[in-house]
């Protein structure tokens, strides 16, 4: 084409205004009070009880729900910043080392007896599978949007980091409405409702995040 001027004048006409997206601090603040809440409510019926923080491995538990928030916080902040080029992706390493002590502190809580009526058996694993995907879903959507608008460098990693604060956070919404202590069949369905929020969450998003999208 030898007319570049027209060229460039038609590019500019067509070209839109970029929004600046918000710093990845604000971004996973408003994630948080976003999914926390539609979480809550689209769990609500399937609530049984409040958590009773006089049991036996109440301490333990509250440590683990501390680090479902620290870690699920850490993943999405992770997944955002996959989203800005020239920045130097975040390192997992230390969430990592939290996830393995969320992990030994629940594995731990095992061991504490006298279960109420009905805990540990498989239909009480369920319901809690089912709760953590009711929770989780709305935060799979909130999730996608919030990845679509700023595209990522590494859809992949985005997507699966993402998942990860989603079942962390369905796994924080769990425990404040479950027993403190903990059956391998229960915990089992915890860790399988939290493998298929990442699953749903990669497979959903991954025709929506794409930098060429």
């Amino acid at each position: 084409m030898r007319n570049h001027d027209r060229f460039i004048d038609q590019l500019s006409s067509s070209a839109r205004p970029v929004k600046r997206l918000w710093p990845v601090s604000w971004r996973v603040a408003s994630w948080i009070a976003l999914v926390l809440p539609c979480g809550m409510l689209s769990s609500w019926a399937l609530r049984s009880h409040l958590t009773d923080w006089t049991q036996p491995g109440a301490f333990s538990a509250l440590v683990t729900l501390l680090l479902s928030f620290i870690i699920g916080s850490g993943a999405i902040a992770g997944s955002f910043m996959l989203s800005l080029a020239g920045r130097a992706p975040l390192r997992l390493k230390w969430l990592a080392l939290l996830a393995l002590g969320w992990l030994l502190l629940n594995l731990g809580n095992m061991t504490y007896s006298a279960p109420s009526a009905g805990s540990g058996q498989f239909g009480e694993g369920i319901h809690c599978y089912l709760f953590m995907l009711s929770a989780g879903l709305p935060m799979v959507a909130i999730s996608i949007i919030a990845l679509h608008r700023s595209r990522s460098l590494y859809p992949g990693r985005s997507l699966a980091l993402a998942g990860c604060g989603i079942a962390f956070m369905s796994s924080l919404l769990l425990s404040l409405c479950h027993e403190t202590h903990l059956h391998a069949l229960d915990f089992a369905m915890h860790l399988a409702a939290g493998l298929t929020l990442i699953a749903v969450t990669f497979l959903a998003g991954r025709h929506w995040i794409r930098l060429d999208s």
